[in-house]
């Protein structure tokens, strides 16, 4: 069975926000982190990312993705640590790792 893209299955677009929770805690970052990976067969696996001085361990990575932003060519990561969600990339261009989005 081939799999095929559904545009629509992405977990990073629209997420929904429920006002009256102040609890839920799903929001947007933009900022640096360091990350251990693997290269294999010309794709990357990130194993372990650090964040704000603390390392994540990865149990699995649950989609990936990739985008054009002009030049650069950026690779999206969904990955469980277990306890939370995050939303991890690679800038292919600069070589860059940055962590975009944490659901908790």
């Amino acid at each position: 069975m081939k799999q095929t893209f559904n545009p629509k299955a992405r977990w990073d677009r629209n997420i929904p926000r429920q006002e009256n929770n102040p609890e839920e805690n799903c929001g947007s970052l933009d900022e640096k982190i360091d990350a251990l990976v693997w290269f294999k067969n010309g794709k990357i696996f990130p194993r372990i990312f650090t964040w704000k001085q603390k390392k994540y361990k990865i149990k699995n990575i649950s989609y990936t993705w990739q985008e054009r932003r002009g030049q650069e060519l950026i690779t999206y990561f969904s990955v469980n640590t277990g306890i939370d969600l995050y939303q991890i990339s690679f800038n292919n261009t600069i070589f860059s790792w940055r962590i975009d989005k944490v659901i908790t």
